[in-house]
Formats: structure tokens, sequence, C-alpha cells
């Protein structure tokens, strides 16, 4: 086991708190049969998000505006296959964990943790309206709309940080991070801010998240434990069998 201090969290969000592949999945393929377009050329490409690139890409005649796709996209995801969307084990409790002081068992007026995503507004405000509306979403809240480089660069992160650190009235320098992740990209971007980085083991395997820097792998949030959470003092957390290299 092993415990770490952190006077804040960072999270990403698909494949982290929850799992949308099979729902993505779904709404590319149907998207893609509907214009003559043989699935299996996006669905690699389409693993790291839905954007007018990847339209225009591979759907060069589309008559449609590529914003215009996304949106139909996601909101297929949203709608058609929401059934299909899961929780990552574990997310839903180690987020309510974080919400509510581990002493007097009170809900804190503001969270120490945030959401960093890469995914759209819509459908990363939509997962906290739906199967996480019991944690509720959180004040600082990071998504592609508030940024202009996505992961590898730490922008979000940093960004997410900053505005964390503004609601505590504390120094960026001095605050201790802990980043949740699930790919390469985002365990790089979380490095770079200093954070300790965990990663889920949900997306990529485990040499991969190692590789890229992680500094410890857990199958889900199962193994990450809230073990002290008061309104003056760092979080303390348990991660109970972390995976090896």
């Amino acid at each position: 086991m092993a415990t770490i201090y952190a006077d804040i969290c960072l999270f990403d969000l698909d494949g982290t708190l929850v799992d949308t592949q099979y729902a993505s999945d779904c709404a590319w393929s149907n998207f893609c049969n509907r214009h003559k377009v043989d699935p299996s050329e996006i669905m690699n490409s389409s693993r790291f998000g839905i954007n007018s690139e990847l339209v225009r890409k591979y759907f060069p005649t589309l008559e449609m505006e590529g914003d215009e796709a996304v949106r139909e996209l996601e909101y297929s995801i949203a709608y058609d296959y929401l059934d299909s969307v899961r929780l990552i084990p574990g997310a839903k409790k180690l987020l309510i964990d974080l919400n509510t002081n581990s002493l007097t068992k009170n809900k804190f007026i503001k969270q120490k943790w945030a959401v960093v995503t890469s995914g759209s507004p819509y459908l990363a405000h939509m997962w906290f309206r739906t199967i996480l509306r019991e944690v509720g979403a959180p004040e600082v809240f990071i998504t592609a709309s508030d940024v202009t480089n996505d992961k590898p660069d730490p922008e979000g992160y940093r960004k997410g940080c900053f505005e964390l650190c503004n609601l505590w009235d504390c120094s960026m320098k001095d605050t201790k991070k802990v980043v949740f992740e699930d790919s390469p990209q985002g365990v790089r971007a979380g490095r770079d801010i200093g954070a300790t980085v965990i990663a889920i083991k949900t997306t990529f395997e485990k040499s991969k998240l190692f590789e890229a820097g992680a500094h410890y792998v857990v199958s889900d949030l199962t193994s990450v434990h809230v073990k002290k959470n008061t309104f003056t003092s760092s979080i303390i957390l348990d991660i109970q069998d972390p995976l090896t290299n």
C-alpha cells in the first residue's frame, strides 16, 4: 500500500471517472454506416475524442459542417446510448469522500478537486447531470473549450490548478497536487505541472502509463481511498494494491 498527501486533486473524465467508449463506438459506427464510411477506419482515431478535425478527415464529402456533425455525434452518445455509459469502479465513492469532511461527515461548501477533460462541455457536464448527479459537478471544471492546447500540453491542468488555488487562497508552487489519468498524454501533462500522477488502466496497458511517467498505476478507483480529508488539512490518500511495472 502507498500513502499520498495532496492539497488538491485533478481528474480527467473519460476513461478515468466514466467509461463512454462503447457509447462512442456505437455513435461513430451508426454515423459511418449512414454516410457510407468504413467504421474500422475511424475507430482507433475516435478513441481520442470527437472533434471537427476527425469529421473533416474521414468525411470529406459530408454536406453538413464539422461542428454540426460533432453535435450530432455527441447527442447520440448522450441520449441514444446513455444506458451503456458506466462509471469507472470506485469513482463515485472517491468523489463523494473528497466532498466530505472525514471528521465531521459534513459536506464541504467548496471542493478540493476539479475536472480537466479534453472533451466538450456538453458531454462532460452531461455525465454530472446523469450518472454522476449524486456527486454534482465541481466548481472548477475545465473542458476543451477552456484551453487552446490539448494534452499532453499541461495547459488544462495548469488552469485547473490555478483556479483551485484561487478558490482555496493557496500558492500554486507550494500546493501538493494529484492528477488522475487514463492516457499517456494526460500522464505527461500531469507530470509537467509537478503533480503526483495516479494512472487508471482502463484504456491503455500499464507499461504505456509507466513509460509516460505515472507514479502509480491502478486497475480502477476502488484501489484509491480517502484516509483523511478535513477543511484545514491535506487530503491523505491510500492506494491499495498498486500495479507494478
